[in-house]
């Protein structure tokens, strides 16, 4: 099975800020089958857009709470799973606020993306 993490990444400088992700997923994949984020710091922060083309893809508020994973977590299980995903070479676009509650700004947020040749619902 083809498999391909993508990285998105963006510095959050102050609290309850904004940041946009805008990005070309790989061309040579089908599939976005996952999403996670590593990071302590975004404790109460939403996702306020996202989309793949234009299209929705986790509704406005999601908290990332949802998204994150830690050390206690098998690798190969800190995805959140995505199903019918097309990606070749499509734009992804994420907002997401910060909700103020880091120990530390700046802080570097990052984004994994898992793409795919075969959608996961058919493994």
């Amino acid at each position: 099975m083809a498999q391909k993490y993508q990285i998105l990444e963006t510095e959050v400088t102050e609290a309850g800020q904004i940041v946009k992700f805008h990005d070309y997923l790989d061309k040579d994949f089908k599939h976005l089958t996952g999403i996670a984020v590593v990071d302590f710091f975004t404790f109460q922060s939403t996702l306020e857009y996202s989309a793949i083309d234009g299209k929705e893809l986790l509704p406005r508020g999601f908290e990332l709470v949802f998204l994150q994973a830690n050390n206690f977590v098998n690798p190969s299980d800190r995805f959140f799973g995505l199903e019918d995903v097309d990606a070749k070479g499509k734009k992804i676009e994420l907002e997401f606020k910060d909700g103020g509650t880091s120990p530390i700004y700046p802080f570097t947020l990052k984004i994994y993306l898992r793409l795919e040749n075969e959608n996961r619902k058919s493994i």
